[in-house]
């Protein structure tokens, strides 16, 4: 197999759920999926062999009774989405109208059936129905801007119940400009700190 190598030197694994095997490419791993009828969106992708080990030891952690509810990969909105009405389309629509001697005079109607079951209930004669068409703006919402998020390496809850967010890094990429920045919001915004391994 490949010693493929990415960003900041970390060797990503691809992990089998329920076996042994483990891959250090995606190729690799998808071509062992397609030979053995595995869903490819079944595989544990981890960024890096130390998370993996770590993972490893966060389980047992979690069957011995020292932490609970593990979990991996877990996603932390940062700053939501943001979103502008904006007019798409101008949609004609025909309605119908029955006068009629009330205050208001005119009875409003989305179809003729309508119309005419109104008309016939107050005795009044269909010819006296009319209609017109008229011009609708049509409106959307249109996102402009994505959500921001920071995906969490494990959650866990310890001992004493309460939560745990872990990330594992090196000491590279605990300085990444990108990080640093979600680790901080992460406190401002859920009053999480990010424990780092």
């Amino acid at each position: 197999m490949s010693w493929k190598r990415f960003k900041f030197g970390n060797q990503k694994l691809y992990v089998i759920p329920g076996t042994d095997h483990r891959f250090r490419t995606e190729h690799d791993a998808k071509f062992y999926c397609d030979e053995h009828g595995i869903d490819f969106a079944t595989v544990e992708k981890y960024d890096s062999k130390k998370e993996y080990a770590r993972w490893l030891e966060l389980q047992i952690l979690q069957r011995v009774g020292e932490i609970s509810e593990l979990r991996r990969q877990v996603e932390f909105e940062l700053i939501p989405a943001k979103y502008e009405t904006k007019k798409v389309k101008d949609k004609v629509v025909r309605k119908w109208f029955v006068p009629y001697d009330l205050p208001c005079g005119i009875y409003e109607c989305m179809t003729r059936k309508e119309a005419e079951t109104f008309a016939k209930a107050n005795k009044i004669p269909y010819k006296k129905i009319y209609s017109k068409e008229y011009t609708e703006p049509v409106y959307k919402e249109e996102c402009i801007m994505q959500n921001a998020v920071y995906t969490a390496d494990f959650v866990y809850r310890d001992k004493d119940g309460n939560e745990v967010v872990e990330d594992v890094k090196s000491e590279v990429t605990r300085k990444e400009a990108d990080y640093v920045l979600r680790r901080k919001l992460m406190l401002d915004r859920h009053g999480i700190l990010v424990l780092e391994t």
